[in-house]
């Protein structure tokens, strides 16, 4: 894997957790789940090519309690 597309997936789950946060905080259910599908996607992708992406504690440790 390149370091250009590692660093492009990681610069897409950046974004995917500060929108996913974003939409928690101002509670739009609708911009939750669109963000959430959005981490989720990016999750697997980084997965698929053994990325691994920094500790989001706080994003799936709210994903639970939802």
């Amino acid at each position: 894997m390149s370091t250009a597309f590692a660093a492009a997936i990681r610069e897409r789950a950046q974004r995917a957790r500060q929108a996913l946060l974003a939409a928690r905080g101002n509670g739009d259910a609708h911009a939750v789940l669109l963000a959430e599908e959005e981490w989720d996607d990016v999750r697997r992708l980084a997965q698929a090519h053994s990325l691994p992406l920094p500790d989001n504690g706080d994003i799936d440790s709210k994903a639970a309690e939802a």
